[in-house]
């Protein structure tokens, strides 16, 4: 199956089969039919990949190389590693469940094929293995969205769709400025330009930032403040309220879009400027403990159960970052689980509020009490999502934030980086945060007295009782059995470390006006493995 061009097939058949169907007459039953059909196909070659993955190795499989732009040293240039497999097939999981629960009241042909538009862009994105075309994905996968909010959304649809296109365009052009530095760079050290990933890795080996330390400062914010803004964290967070509240994904929106920002940091950040990620470790694990705390605050005081947790979202992405930047193993194994585990956790949350939604229009915790006696069934899945959200043990919520925290502990009781255990200590307390606000919404909406006047609410049916049945099974699964995920995400995370660890002066080579390795480097890359 490795010589297959199973990557390209991902990428684009949702991609083509979205637009023929947006461009399809209107038909909502043969919509919804053709998307599932290409949804469970998605995932069946997600779960083939996934499976026939090399657990075992760090390096890029399933590759695929073709000339693009060469003028800039841009190829199409694609390929997974462990992270990324993980990554995808949680994209195609979500989209699956998304197709399976929507109801548009309308053009549902045009929503499900932008929906199935919005998951090829994304297993774009996390596969990309050259900078532009990782950028190009990246701005593909608002147009869905947007569209998906302005077309079907509610609220105010029109500010909230506005808002999301115009903050994650304006991040992302930070990005581009990034890339440009990273390939003028690129050109300077080898004599032509070169954007593809695995030759820049090398070239950084080589000091490829060797006496240029503005140069790389001023890349490394590029693409750090683009991902920022995209995952999101104090206080770029503004337009995520709206966007939970107001789109009809939600669950793909919590689940897989938001982590394009944390992935990216894994892919591109931490390989390409380990100097400026050592130097501004202290900053973004700040950033993140502040995103834990104002992130809680915050959702402790939401009446809303979108809103909730959508300031739920900021303050778990800051448990990602802390472990990702302690830069030591077990912070980045917990930060690598974390962005997979949230996404379950966050979509499970969501999903079961739609099923909610569908029978009440009734949006505030004040207006929603009394649910155990008349929903016991869903009461109990609601359970395991808000427990695997607040972190608690054998449920997967725990895995990703224990390992994040010792990782945070580890680094700043060694002082390394500037870090420091005041950091851990308040992260910590965080998770009694989160702790209060899922408990307060568990029993306002369970246990908490009924509105006057509302009618009993029927228990979920067999197909929203198997779907939340799901997502309980792999929580718990996840939870009892993290080497399930953990043995194959450590090599890469091992090599991804390796990275940003200092080098010896006798290690670094002085770059060079010609590569003599880059033909031999290039033919590697070049051809599907």
């Amino acid at each position: 199956m490795n010589g297959l061009p199973l990557l390209n097939i991902l990428i684009f058949v949702p991609i083509v089969a979205g637009i023929v169907l947006a461009l399809a007459p209107q038909a909502s039953k043969v919509a919804q039919v053709i998307g599932s059909i290409v949804s469970i196909g998605m995932l069946v070659l997600c779960g083939a990949l996934t499976k026939t993955f090399i657990g075992g190795g760090d390096d890029f499989q399933y590759r695929t190389y073709a000339n693009w732009i060469p003028t800039i040293g841009a190829n199409y240039f694609v390929g997974v590693d462990s992270v990324a497999v993980w990554m995808m097939l949680l994209t195609a999981f979500l989209t699956l469940i998304a197709v399976l629960i929507s109801k548009p009241a309308e053009r549902s042909n045009q929503f499900f094929g932008l929906l199935l538009c919005l998951e090829g862009t994304l297993f774009g994105v996390f596969s990309s293995l050259d900078l532009l075309l990782f950028y190009t994905f990246f701005e593909l996968s608002l147009i869905p969205v947007a569209l998906m909010i302005l077309g079907w959304g509610s609220g105010q649809k029109g500010k909230s769709a506005l808002r999301y296109v115009g903050v994650l365009f304006a991040g992302s052009l930070l990005m581009l400025v990034g890339i440009t530095v990273v390939g003028n760079q690129a050109a300077h050290h080898t004599g032509q330009p070169d954007l593809n990933l695995l030759h820049l890795q090398q070239f950084v080996k080589e000091g490829l930032w060797a006496n240029s330390w503005p140069l790389q400062s001023l890349a490394f914010w590029g693409f750090m403040i683009a991902f920022l803004v995209k995952s999101p964290v104090v206080p770029m967070h503004r337009w995520l309220a709206d966007t939970y509240e107001d789109a009809p994904i939600g669950a793909i929106v919590a689940g897989v879009v938001l982590k394009v920002g944390t992935f990216g940091m894994f892919r591109f950040v931490l390989p390409l400027f380990p100097d400026a990620c050592r130097a501004y470790a202290p900053i973004i694990v700040g950033i993140g403990v502040v995103g834990i705390v104002y992130g809680g605050i915050l959702a402790a005081i939401q009446k809303n159960p979108g809103r909730l947790m959508a300031f739920s979202t900021v303050s778990h992405v800051g448990y990602i970052l802390i472990g990702l930047f302690s830069l030591n193993h077990y912070g980045m194994m917990g930060a690598a689980f974390q962005q997979v585990n949230h996404g379950i956790a966050a979509a499970a949350v969501f999903v079961l509020l739609s099923f909610l939604y569908d029978r009440t229009s009734v949006r505030s915790l004040d207006g929603l009490g009394g649910l155990k006696k008349t929903m016991p069934i869903f009461s109990t899945l609601f359970l395991v999502a808000m427990l695997t959200n607040l972190g608690l043990p054998f449920t997967s919520g725990f895995v990703g934030e224990i390992l994040a925290l010792l990782g945070a502990f580890t680094a700043g009781h060694a002082g390394v980086n500037g870090l420091t255990p005041i950091f851990a200590y308040i992260a910590t307390g965080g998770a009694v945060l989160s702790a209060g606000y899922m408990l307060y919404m568990y029993q306002r909406m369970f246990y908490g007295k009924r509105a006057e006047g509302s009618e009993p609410l029927r228990d979920l049916n067999p197909r929203e009782m198997l779907i939340g049945t799901v997502f309980a099974v792999i929580i718990l699964v996840l939870g009892i059995l993290p080497m399930t995920m953990l043995r194959s995400l450590e090599p890469r995370v091992q090599t991804i470390q390796a990275m940003t660890e200092a080098q010896k002066p006798a290690e670094i080579i002085v770059a060079k006006p010609t590569n003599p390795d880059l033909m031999a480097l290039k033919s590697q890359t070049e051809e599907p493995r």
